[in-house]
């Protein structure tokens, strides 16, 4: 599915720049040499990143609690 139409970006691709550690919305685009245009994809990227961040402190928490 594509996140950001005015660039072509799917999530799949955005997902692995997340993975990757990339942080806002605007690095993504530049991951890509992409610049913002219309920013209806700022809202769901963000998303993306803030389930991600969630989902790592989750692990680390887990880790942390076997250990």
């Amino acid at each position: 599915m594509y996140i950001c139409n005015c660039n072509g970006v799917r999530e799949k691709e955005i997902q692995k720049v997340i993975h990757n550690g990339v942080k806002t919305w605007k690095q993504i685009l530049a991951h890509f040499d992409y610049v913002p245009c219309c920013g209806r994809c700022e809202d769901e990227i963000n998303c993306m990143i803030e389930d991600h961040s969630s989902a790592s402190k989750n692990i680390s928490l887990e880790e942390i609690t076997i250990r």
